[in-house]
């Protein structure tokens, strides 16, 4: 492996303060999604209990053992117990921080120990709840850079940073204040130091608390620990065989992980810190049995068991930009190559393709440096990163919902693999040609400039957005592919609303929720004067103004608006290449807020 220098990291820096801040821009015109307003909620709420413990320490108060009572931790923590808080605890303090509450505007959601305080006022509210998701994004960029000079070189690095970003579902998920991207960055990280710690045992403590953080962002950390132990058991075989009556030792940093990724999850956590078994089973049992909800997949909305195990890959098959795809794959082959031709061989005696492998056995056996003069088999740790997340996705009882955001985590190990490919393909055309090596230096803005393009066509409706396989959001319609999810197009149409909607009108605004709305109205984006009538036929027929954000199994709401207005006829259509996204309807004879509109 390769060597970092300190260039790199000021390369990885800029790559991070790049990323963060192109994600920053971009997602003010991206609305809320509905489990990011569940999310500001839980921050907010989250964030009582901090300035209330705060307060008491502070004050010298006598009560301050009052701070981890179960009263006090059930009040602020009961909130969105289904989930980790690292995430959410950082949302809001950036909310805090940069956006704060002034005791003025309306509040929706208030903690229950609200006040107001000073704060830098740099962002927007939604802005700045979503701030952290910018640098978990950012910083995955950074680190597939510096993974990728690690193992290959400083293209592979940079191939492999840039292709990761521009996905444009990538980018999207980037943008938000949910765990999909964090996720994402933090099951890298997790493996990153896991791949270190097989050579230097202060990484192998690292590599315990990267997986307490992980465990700490999302539940499919879980999953970690048995990938790499299978990684590390094919690392280490031959070195076993070749001494089978002394086995290895237990690796520290697997150690390290049993100990440190659980105690570092359940400190995060004040919801466990009491009936922890009891809480703990209720968190993994939301898990185990979850919720089944509609998606469009080929023009069949899936529900219910059994679903098609053809989903995760066609999706990523549409989504992702073809030129990572083949690049990723021929990164697979590079790493593949020599060893199935070593496999063939002994099958069919063919003679396998020279191979100079600089490692050496035996080994030297250390429990704190348990692969050190072995092959880390960084193929075998792709793959199974790669693999993983998609196959889970896969099994017919999954949950299929959601789209691509479920097995983001699978992304960062196929921009690795493409980074590989593109590194060699460079080296191979210095090595040819002087001319073709400078030109082989536009590679990172090759893999790049497919995306990035895809991305600033699809914005701000990123999950509308399919590749040249699919023959782009017009494509995926007629495949009949999903438009959405998560009721976030409303943003687009609140500038239309704010100027026409009278005083006092009310809005069924349909798969946007209450919090949503409730974000738009703080975030000063929505009127206050506009209503939110309600869900469903009721607020329909209660409403002057309605929206219809289409899905497949939202088709019955465009005809009992039909039914409720008398028309069928939008008053405004969004689309996205010329595909509908939402529809708003106006119910003929209201009012509008200017009397004298023609």
């Amino acid at each position: 492996m390769g060597e970092t220098k300190a260039g790199d990291y000021l390369v990885a820096l800029c790559l991070l303060v790049g990323s963060a801040g192109a994600l920053g821009l971009a997602q003010r015109d991206v609305g809320v999604m509905r489990d990011e307003a569940t999310y500001f909620q839980a921050g907010e709420r989250y964030w009582g209990w901090l300035e209330e413990a705060l307060d008491r320490l502070g004050t010298g108060g006598k009560d301050k053992s009052s701070i981890v009572a179960k009263e006090m931790i059930a009040r602020y923590w009961s909130i969105n117990n289904e989930h980790p808080v690292l995430c959410k605890v950082l949302f809001g303090i950036s909310w805090r921080v940069f956006h704060g509450y002034d005791g003025k505007h309306p509040s929706f959601h208030p903690t229950p120990y609200p006040r107001p305080h000073k704060s830098l006022a740099l962002l927007s509210e939604v802005s700045a709840f979503r701030a952290p998701a910018w640098l978990f994004a950012g910083f995955a960029v950074a680190l597939l850079y510096l993974f990728g000079v690690r193992i290959e070189s400083r293209t592979a690095g940079l191939c492999a940073a840039l292709g990761y970003l521009t996905i444009p579902h990538v980018f999207f998920h980037g943008q938000l204040a949910c765990f999909d991207s964090p996720i994402a960055t933090m099951w890298l990280l997790a493996v990153y130091a896991y791949l270190r710690a097989l050579e230097r045992a202060r990484w192998a403590i690292l590599a315990g608390l990267c997986l307490g953080l992980a465990l700490a962002t999302k539940h499919n950390a879980w999953f970690l620990p048995p990938l790499l132990l299978l990684h590390y058991l094919v690392v280490v075989w031959p070195d076993v065989s070749l001494r089978p009556l002394r086995p290895p030792r237990i690796a520290l940093v697997f150690v390290a992980m049993a100990i440190l990724g659980p105690a570092l999850f359940v400190a995060h956590w004040p919801w466990l810190w009491f009936d922890t078994l009891k809480h703990f089973g209720e968190y993994v049992a939301f898990h185990r049995h979850h919720a089944y909800y509609n998606i469009e997949y080929l023009g069949v909305n899936l529900g219910l068991p059994p679903l098609p195990s053809s989903y995760p890959f066609v999706m990523t098959l549409f989504t992702v930009p073809t030129v990572t795809l083949l690049a990723g794959l021929a990164g697979l082959w590079l790493y593949a190559r020599p060893q199935l031709r070593e496999w063939l061989g002994r099958i069919v005696r063919l003679r396998p393709v020279p191979f100079d492998n600089r490692f050496r056995y035996p080994a030297r056996r250390s429990w704190l440096r348990p692969a050190k003069g072995l092959d880390p088999r960084l193929g075998l740790l792709f793959v199974l990163n790669l693999l993983f997340p998609l196959v889970l996705i896969a099994l017919p009882s999954t949950p299929h919902f959601g789209g691509t955001k479920h097995w983001l985590t699978a992304y960062p190990f196929l921009a690795l693999l493409a980074g590989v490919a593109l590194s060699r393909l460079a080296a191979a055309a210095r090595e040819a040609s002087p001319r073709l090596g400078r030109l082989a230096l536009l590679l990172p803005l090759a893999i790049a400039a497919p995306g990035a393009l895809n991305t600033a066509f699809s914005h701000p409706f990123g999950l509308s957005q399919y590749n040249a396989i699919a023959g782009g959001p017009a494509g995926g319609a007629d495949l009949g592919l999903v438009r959405q999810f998560w009721g976030y197009a409303s943003r687009q149409i609140l500038p239309e609303l704010n100027a026409r909607a009278a005083p006092g009108a009310q809005v069924y605004f349909h798969d946007a929720s209450y919090d949503a709305y409730g974000a738009y109205i703080r975030d000063g984006l929505l009127s206050p004067t506009v209503h939110y009538s309600g869900m469903e036929r009721p607020a329909i027929d209660n409403s002057t103004w309605a929206m219809v954000i289409h899905e497949l199994h939202f088709n019955k709401y465009d005809y009992w608006i039909w039914d409720a207005y008398g028309t069928g006829a939008p008053t405004k259509v969004l689309t996205l290449d010329g595909v509908p996204v939402l529809s708003l309807y106006k119910r003929p004879g209201a009012p509008e807020k200017d009397a004298q509109r023609k």
